[in-house]
């Protein structure tokens, strides 16, 4: 069953997403006025505690051309009742979904700046559950981006973040 790309981007500061926010700015202390931080400037203990388990973080394979999780936390397993870790994101399912998700890493690689994402999630038999993602690069070497870093909001109502994604592709359907 063909779902189409259900996302749209957000400013990855929107206060809205209190948590994404928070990591963002984190992860733009660790900037320090290079490219981006690298893996190993972060540190997940100085995140909140309910944060982590919502944090991933994908390779970037050496041909440029696919990501591979390198940390899945546990909501994420929660959400989708699977674990990708050392896998490559094409694995998520169904394959749109997958699709959506690669695009999003493939925008963070190809910009090489952070962006917000609100998603929609298929779950089966027509019912879907929304997220919002902040997806930021990371460098090893301060030139090319190795690593992206990304802290999801589930919601305490996804209702809203699912009016939040219909207001952003609302305009996208008008386009056609």
């Amino acid at each position: 069953m063909q779902i189409g790309r259900r996302d749209g981007e957000f400013d990855p500061n929107d206060r809205t997403y209190a948590d994404l926010a928070g990591v963002y700015e984190y992860w733009l202390g660790k900037q320090a006025g290079r490219l981006a931080p690298s893996w190993a400037d972060i540190n997940l203990m100085d995140l909140p505690s309910t944060v982590i388990p919502r944090i991933c973080v994908v390779d970037v394979t050496p041909d440029k051309r696919d990501f591979i999780y390198r940390f899945w936390g546990t909501a994420i397993t929660g959400i989708h009742h699977y674990d990708l870790s050392g896998k490559s994101i094409r694995l998520l399912k169904p394959a749109d979904y997958a699709d959506t998700i690669y695009q999003q890493y493939q925008s963070v690689y190809d910009t090489r700046e952070p962006k917000g994402f609100l998603t929609e999630i298929p779950l089966g038999s027509g019912l879907f559950t929304y997220y919002a993602t902040v997806r930021m690069p990371l460098s090893s070497d301060g030139h090319d981006v190795d690593s992206i870093l990304s802290a999801e909001d589930y919601g305490d109502n996804r209702d809203q973040i699912r009016i939040n994604l219909e207001k952003l592709v609302e305009p996208k359907a008008s386009d056609g």
